[in-house]
């Protein structure tokens, strides 16, 4: 169920943003920072936010003006005491982020859900800062917030399994589909992901493999326009037999002794299924009951609509 009223401490870019985000869902905020002026900077970048919004007709100028109404903004974390969902988004910085939580739980209801917004921080550690660690837990945001359909929950040594229920139904309630990370590993899901490509694009461009400029291009116009659509798990499935793919594991193990390229267990249990993709009905998903043609033809409109943008900014024009 959507919440009543959701307390918000940092009032930053994602923190506004989010606070943007549950405004638009109906939901009342109370925002907190330690300055007006941090304040009033963040409501008039909700207020920019949402002229872009109806710049772009992703909603209309009287539903904008409906959003901003719903933001409190308060100086003082004392205000938050009846709040029974307040999520922590300061900067990146343990100590702050611990000292705010220990704070949080002297004030909100016993049963009040305290969530942080940090991208990678140990959730553990910051539920350690309370007397009910088994109500802490990670909801990390993706910037924009207010645009993007997902955010990462993360779930602490302790947290609960209520907890996470709760904060999933939550997520749910706004139209926001959310990705359990059931250990609290260092910088979670999105965050590990990230960072590997990240890293490997600079090595690429370091050793002068490729120039800057056409590795974002095969990021944007080769995996991105995939991934845009599908994940890892189902690109493999729609795109491959995993056949080719263990083989191609196995390749660069051999050439270049990367663990990170050492085949994982799972694919050879699946190869060895002869789970091997849309071709088999079977692969990291179930495909029974569809043919081949008909999953080949639902991915091939899928990814008319990539092309579509991607022509809109100028890639792959009409020869």
């Amino acid at each position: 169920m959507k919440p009543e009223r959701v307390g918000i401490v940092g009032a930053g870019q994602m923190g506004s943003g989010i606070a943007q985000k549950f405004a638009m869902q109906g939901v009342p905020v109370l925002l907190i920072d330690r300055s007006p002026e941090i304040l009033d900077r963040a409501l008039r970048q909700i207020e920019e936010n949402l002229g872009t919004l109806v710049e772009g007709q992703y909603c209309s100028r009287e539903v904008a003006d409906l959003v901003l109404p719903r933001v409190s903004a308060r100086t003082g974390i004392e205000a938050l005491e009846d709040s029974r969902f307040v999520l922590e988004s300061v900067t990146e910085d343990l100590d702050l982020k611990r000292r705010i939580f220990a704070q949080l739980d002297e004030i909100c209801p016993a049963d009040a859900i305290l969530a942080s917004n940090t991208s990678g921080l140990a959730i553990s550690r910051l539920a350690a800062a309370t007397r009910r660690p088994e109500r802490v837990i990670g909801c990390h945001w993706i910037n924009p917030p207010y645009l993007i359909p997902l955010v990462e929950v993360v779930r602490g040594d302790l947290t609960s399994p209520q907890t996470v229920a709760d904060c999933v139904g939550m997520l749910r309630s706004l139209g926001v589909v959310p990705a359990v990370c059931q250990r609290d590993v260092p910088g979670f899901v999105i965050n590990r992901l990230q960072w590997v490509i990240q890293s490997e694009a600079l090595d690429l461009v370091e050793r002068q493999i490729v120039s800057m400029e056409d590795l974002d291009n095969i990021v944007q116009l080769g995996l991105g326009a995939r991934l845009a659509l599908y994940g890892p798990f189902r690109i493999n499935d729609l795109a491959a037999d995993k056949t080719l793919t263990l083989k191609g594991f196995e390749y660069m193990f051999r050439e270049t002794g990367d663990p990170r390229f050492r085949p994982s267990r799972l694919l050879r249990e699946k190869v060895a299924e002869g789970a091997l993709g849309i071709r088999t009905g079977r692969g990291w998903y179930d495909y029974a009951g569809k043919a081949f043609k008909e999953l080949r033809r639902e991915r091939d409109l899928a990814f008319t609509s990539i092309v579509k943008f991607l022509r809109s900014k100028g890639f792959h024009p009409d020869t």
